[in-house]
């Protein structure tokens, strides 16, 4: 049987930072509220997410038969926010999940890792080890298993809050025929009693109002949903409302009280430096992998990734979660992000996107220009509707153009 202390000893050695084991009995609540969502229309624009999908991932035993126990485990992924240049340019901003190195290539092999130790571990018990392993990629509602284990508990921007680190951690599962709990001195871990209380502050901070009600997420609104997941058009009335973000969205995290006590403990703030409102910060090292990397950042310059070529993209964000969008997704944002800014020096960048190769970039470059104005915009508008034969394109052009 598993052994809780030994399972959790050897998740911290692998760098995981909160290890949790449950049975691998199904989420019944969690199918319905998906099943309800889906209903609803709120996963509208996830094609893949459909109800048979829901029933599926809320039953282990249909991903491996006979599972008996998940393993929940997560790590923290915050690191210091580096300085921002003080250079006056138009910037975009990018979630702090996708700063660094794409998280399933770090995760992964240390959850592959872990297998081949259970199998080692338990050979004398259990001579066929068998486990599934889930990094957010497959059937698995991972954050119902987080909060059944304990690990955390649901917030109401619907993100797993955790002890210590707040939401900022990736969930990853190991199920395993494995079995736990019971008489052999190892029962499963159990429910958090802690809950966001009557805080609403995640819910009237979201720009798009994607949190209608607590626990509640309409995806279609989300800016991480319209930033990534999307792959056509932005709703032309939602897209005044995503400021400069480019990739993702913080903030309904960024004003949660959990996660801020958690970046005092830890003595981080903005700028990178020590916090003054924490006067003993642990000591912290955050993970190499997740910093900034130099060709991504946190903030970068918006006007020269229009210029980017479909191989400079794969170039420039190889590795990076950002390789998600594509190029046509991220320059589409650009776009929305410049429009938003009205920098005019943004507008010779624009006009040579309304030339784009894909539509879904011409279009929003088009409703860019429209938003910053003055005669050279004009101009361009103008002779890109009588060249134009994409019909969705015209129509952003006429609109730029009223």
């Amino acid at each position: 049987m598993l052994n809780g202390t030994t399972i959790k000893e050897y998740a911290y050695s692998l760098g995981f930072d909160i290890a949790r084991i449950t049975s691998a009995e199904a989420f019944p609540e969690a199918e319905r509220v998906l099943q309800e969502r889906i209903a609803q229309g709120l996963l509208d624009g996830l094609p893949w997410f459909t109800a048979e999908r829901a029933a599926v991932s809320c039953h282990p035993n249909a991903l491996l038969p006979e599972a008996r126990s998940i393993i929940t485990l997560a790590m923290f992924y915050l690191t210091q926010q580096p300085d921002e240049p003080d250079d006056g340019v138009p910037r975009g901003r990018i979630s702090r999940y996708a700063w660094g190195d794409d998280y399933h290539e770090i995760i992964k092999p240390k959850l592959q890792q872990f297998a081949t130790w259970l199998r080692d571990y338990a050979r004398d018990e259990v001579p066929e080890v068998e486990t599934r392993l889930f990094v957010d990629t497959g059937r698995m509602v991972d954050r119902a298993v987080a909060q059944r284990a304990g690990l955390g508990w649901y917030g109401k921007n619907t993100n797993i809050l955790t002890r210590g680190w707040g939401s900022w951690v990736f969930l990853a599962e190991i199920v395993t025929n494995l079995p736990s709990g019971g008489n052999d001195g190892s029962p499963f871990d159990t429910p958090s009693k802690a809950s966001c209380g009557a805080c609403d502050i995640c819910l009237r901070a979201c720009p798009t109002a994607a949190l209608p009600a607590p626990y509640v997420l309409d995806n279609t609104r989300c800016i991480s949903f319209l930033t990534i997941e999307l792959r056509g058009s932005i709703p032309i009335e939602l897209r005044p409302l995503m400021g400069n973000l480019i990739f993702g969205c913080d903030i309904c995290q960024q004003v949660c009280p959990v996660n801020v006590v958690t970046e005092r403990r830890l003595g981080l703030r903005s700028d990178g430096k020590i916090s003054s409102a924490s006067s003993q910060p642990i000591q912290f090292h955050p993970r190499r992998e997740f910093r900034p990397r130099p060709e991504t950042g946190s903030s970068p310059e918006l006007i020269p990734l229009l210029a980017l070529t479909e191989e400079q993209f794969r170039e420039r964000f190889r590795g990076s979660p950002i390789k998600r969008a594509k190029r046509r997704g991220l320059l589409r944002n650009v776009c929305v992000a410049l429009g938003n800014i009205g920098d005019p020096r943004a507008v010779p960048a624009l006009i040579g996107a309304l030339h784009d190769v894909e539509a879904l970039v011409r279009g929003h470059a088009a409703w860019a220009l429209g938003r910053i104005g003055g005669e050279e915009a004009k101009r361009a508008l103008e002779e890109a509707l009588v060249g134009e034969e994409d019909e969705e394109v015209r129509n952003e052009v006429r609109c730029a153009l009223g």
